[in-house]
């Protein structure tokens, strides 16, 4: 599944949401208000959905 995560910004943060990441995604997507680079957001979106995913798959 892990060759099906969008790369994209969008595409992350509407994944994340659903994975029940509403709130996380919100902050995501006001990190570059409060100076935070849009790569290190596509970085820490990749890992978060990454995690969740493999959380959905152990189960």
């Amino acid at each position: 599944m892990a060759d099906q995560i969008p790369y994209d910004l969008e595409g992350l943060l509407a994944l994340l949401e659903r994975l029940d990441g509403a709130e996380e995604a919100a902050v995501a997507r006001a990190a570059p208000e409060g100076g935070v680079s849009r790569e290190r957001v596509l970085d820490e979106l990749s890992r978060e959905v990454t995690r969740r995913l493999a959380r959905l798959e152990e189960r």
